[in-house]
């Protein structure tokens, strides 16, 4: 047998049918309360506190003494570096011994030139062709009246001095006939003058 509907059971069953109905709207809207977001607190931070630099000290000038090195010797003077060593002297180059030798005589034939030399230092003789050395010294050039010695960057030259015969005595003056030739040895002093005796020829 079925409950009669009255009044109080449809007011009932109107309010439970729209209850479901919001429910089932508010679960369909929040994914069934997955969607739901409650409201964010609000955090307070503090900032922090940031330190308070430090002031440097005012400029202040140095005392005068302290840059005193660098006014005296600037850095841009060429005076300030210190001067640079010279170089090393070069050594002396080796030079020709000159005056060793005396040219007695050259030979210039078809075989070869051919030159005479007399050492000085122990009076020897040495016969040289052109082209060949003696005591490091080489003859270049070989003459009828010169010699050219080289060593190194310098030359000497021997010229051939020839030998002349000692001069003669100068003849005694022609005499006249007749006439007594004059003492060859001095007068002595105070000795009368001898007079030639007079001519006489034809008148």
């Amino acid at each position: 047998m079925s409950a009669a509907l009255t009044p109080i059971r449809v007011e009932a069953g109107f309010w439970l049918i729209l209850w479901l109905g919001l429910a089932a709207g508010i679960g369909l809207e929040t994914d069934w309360g997955r969607r739901m977001q409650w409201p964010v607190k609000e955090i307070v931070e503090t900032p922090p506190e940031f330190p308070k630099p430090a002031l440097a000290e005012p400029f202040r000038l140095p005392p005068p003494d302290q840059l005193l090195d660098i006014t005296v010797r600037p850095i841009f003077v060429a005076i300030r570096r210190p001067v640079p060593l010279a170089p090393p002297p070069e050594p002396p180059k080796p030079s020709m011994k000159k005056d060793q030798f005396i040219l007695r005589g050259t030979t210039v034939v078809a075989e070869g030139k051919f030159a005479f030399l007399l050492e000085k230092a122990g009076n020897r003789s040495h016969v040289v062709a052109e082209g060949k050395e003696i005591n490091g010294i080489m003859v270049k050039e070989v003459t009828t009246e010169r010699v050219v010695l080289g060593q190194y960057d310098e030359t000497e030259v021997l010229v051939l001095k020839s030998i002349k015969p000692p001069p003669r005595a100068p003849a005694p003056p022609a005499v006249a006939p007749g006439v007594a030739a004059p003492p060859a040895g001095p007068r002595p002093f105070g000795a009368p003058q001898p007079q030639a005796p007079p001519i006489f020829g034809p008148r």
